[in-house]
């Protein structure tokens, strides 16, 4: 390959320059010379085998991103999600930490259905930590309601008594408000009144 390399370099240009300088011997030979290094290049091109080229596959990239899975503990257990720990925290510290006291509701809202009184809902400013529950007691007479309310943790004396009942509170802009079903419908199309049954102050209506 060598020789014929150089064999390239070195006649080409001289059959090239005596095809239009030399004579009619001179040309023919130039043209037998380039015709026999065309042929050896060929033959030489033939006999010469080039080794086959491995390829190598590249691994795909979700491949390469699945790690490979290891050995699960069996006895690890599962963990909480934080928002639902967080909210069984919070409900487990309001139980223990809610300590009791007598709200003065602010306006009482009736509930009136077929001609008859069957509820109230109470309205007190709501505080920062204000309890999951109440209990409230409720007494009518002469068109008057009188109304007990104590959240979080009781005394007993609420709880003895056989009107009292336990509600959810909900809290509402600043707001705090329950809802309590009259145990038996007080008939009637006059006027109620509310008052707060431990200080005897009216308590607004609306």
């Amino acid at each position: 390959m060598f020789v014929l390399g150089v064999s390239w370099l070195v006649l080409t240009p001289l059959c090239l320059w005596n095809l239009f300088r030399g004579g009619t011997l001179v040309r023919l030979t130039s043209v037998l010379a380039l015709v026999s290094l065309e042929v050896a290049t060929i033959w030489t091109t033939s006999t010469v085998r080039i080794p086959p080229r491995t390829l190598i596959a590249a691994p795909s990239p979700s491949a390469a991103r699945i790690p490979a899975p290891g050995p699960t503990p069996a006895s690890e257990p599962a963990p909480v999600p934080a928002p639902q720990a967080a909210q069984q925290g919070a409900r487990d510290g309001q139980s223990a930490s809610c300590p009791g006291r007598m709200p003065a509701p602010e306006r009482v809202r009736l509930a009136r259905r077929q001609g008859a009184l069957r509820g109230v809902t109470l309205f007190w400013t709501a505080r920062a930590d204000e309890c999951d529950t109440a209990t409230v007691v409720l007494r009518h007479r002469n068109r008057t309601i009188r109304v007990w309310v104590r959240d979080g943790e009781t005394d007993g004396q609420e709880s003895r008594a056989s009107e009292a009942t336990t509600r959810p509170v909900s809290v509402t802009g600043g707001v705090a408000s329950l809802q309590v079903p009259l145990a038996q419908p007080v008939r009637g199309e006059g006027g109620f009144r509310a008052v707060d049954g431990r200080t005897g102050r009216p308590i607004a209506l609306g």
